[in-house]
């Protein structure tokens, strides 16, 4: 029998929440709940058990006489030290001149969805200039570093409006910046320099992996389809970074995604997996300012064996929870061994790599010839309370299978490859029942003999 999907994934982008920008997510194990917090309001909030149904919680920002920002509250990030919730932001006040300056502050709360209070009553970053887009990274030597945006209102680069990332040190009880700001980032190649005479570098964030610093940054104009994410490189958390050559790595395509960016990162639940979470535009037939409504997005990110950053998106389909969501958790290659009777000389480690192919990449996929008796089977290294498989083809999904057949210890199932999002995967549902071996049997296309596959996942429930 065909199975449909069953509740142990999600579907983003959330168009339920719209009208925001700049998403950050947190997930915090003592409530079980993933937070978004969003450019609108104050900072509006939501919280949510599974990513599917979600709690709005109004401006999770507390007005008091400490704040000193008067209008355009941008882009919050929120992070848990201990019991206590931090919140970055940025907020413009007028000056005497009556002109509008951005700067930084940072506030706190007992409760994830607030209020978050300013901590003292001035700004933790105010120069002589607009600073927006505030990002800040828990060194594991105890440092503590601000990454932010120079707005390009008041900043002028070779003739050009440029907004730039820098970067600096910030005292441990939060209190102001150590040191002098570095240029980490500035707008220079060609994906980046498409929005005309003003550009940008905005929107970072710093993650640490394999004791590298991988700075996260987005370019172009927010209201526009070329607004996309980036990445560079470095030994050091201030650089110098080095920008990788295959960016963009997340990019809409104008159809079902546009305006792809201003990201940053969420760990899963169990902490095996990387999220990227970003905005994209609501409606991508109307793009343009100051239409330009924007809903949030998670997709995967994965780092290849080489150390280059991948994101399995943007992704319109559904896809698996993050792991550890509601005991919903993903195998990785030391709990499966995968083997194939099928011909191809390509490997099978493409299939438990984490990577979904979205580039039209042939070393992502596994290439096979499915119209000769064959099968991949999967051996679980311990009985597995199997709950389902998700089997993802290749991006253009003229080599995907007609349907597959799995054989889990005597549980029959059978989906296909047929859908209307791009990108879909085969979604094969089981009872949660121990199995200890998979086997799975492809359909060919009509006329077509060759196949390719870009990952299966496995998702078993843990109690």
């Amino acid at each position: 029998m065909k199975e449909k999907y069953n509740s142990g994934g999600f579907v983003s982008p959330f168009r339920s929440i719209s009208h925001i920008g700049d998403p950050v997510a947190l997930y915090d194990a003592a409530t079980e709940k993933y937070y978004i917090y969003c450019t609108g309001g104050r900072f509006q909030c939501w919280s949510s058990p599974d990513l599917i149904e979600f709690t709005a919680h109004g401006d999770a920002y507390g007005t008091t006489e400490r704040s000193f920002g008067t209008q355009n509250y941008w882009a919050p990030e929120v992070y848990k030290r201990g019991d206590v919730f931090y919140m970055v932001y940025s907020a413009a006040r007028i000056l005497e001149n009556g002109k509008k300056r951005h700067s930084i502050g940072i506030a706190s709360s007992r409760c994830p969805t607030g209020p978050f209070i300013d901590l003292y009553d001035h700004p933790l970053f105010a120069p002589d200039c607009s600073v927006i887009d505030a990002s800040l990274l828990f060194d594991e030597d105890g440092e503590i570093y601000l990454f932010y945006s120079r707005d390009c209102s008041e900043n002028v680069v070779d003739g050009k409006r440029t907004s730039q990332v820098f970067g600096v040190r910030v005292a441990p009880d939060f209190s102001g910046v150590l040191g002098t700001p570095v240029l980490l980032a500035t707008p220079t190649s060609p994906w980046e320099v498409r929005s005309g005479d003003v550009v940008w570098n905005e929107g970072p964030c710093v993650l640490r992996q394999d004791g590298r610093y991988v700075l996260l940054f987005t370019a172009n104009y927010y209201a526009s389809v070329h607004y996309c994410v980036g990445y560079a490189v470095s030994d050091f958390p201030l650089g110098p970074y080095e920008k990788a050559a295959e960016n963009p790595i997340l990019k809409g395509d104008g159809v079902y995604t546009s305006g792809t960016g201003h990201c940053n990162y969420l760990r899963s639940p169990d902490g095996s997996e990387l999220y990227m979470v970003y905005h994209s535009h609501s409606d991508v037939t109307n793009t343009t300012n100051p239409v330009a409504d924007r809903t949030p997005c998670f997709d995967k990110m994965v780092f290849r064996r080489d150390g280059r950053l991948t994101v399995n998106g943007p992704t319109v389909a559904r896809q698996p929870y993050p792991s550890g969501t509601r005991g919903y958790c993903k195998l990785t290659g030391r709990d499966v061994s995968v083997a194939s009777s099928y011909p191809s000389t390509d490997s099978l480690r493409r299939l438990t790599d984490g990577i979904v192919d979205h580039r039209g990449d042939a070393a992502d996929v596994y290439r096979f010839d499915c119209a000769v008796q064959g099968e991949i089977t999967l051996a679980f290294a311990r009985p597995t309370a199997l709950e389902s498989l998700w089997i993802y083809g290749a991006a253009d999904g003229s080599r995907d299978p007609a349907e597959v057949r799995a054989d889990a210890d005597g549980q029959i199932r059978t989906a296909d490859f047929a859908h209307e999002l791009p990108r879909s995967p085969a979604v094969l549902c089981f009872d949660g029942s121990k199995v200890l071996r998979v086997a799975l049997t492809f359909t060919p296309r009509d006329g077509a003999t060759d196949a390719a596959l870009s990952e299966i996942v496995i998702v078993e429930k843990r109690k």
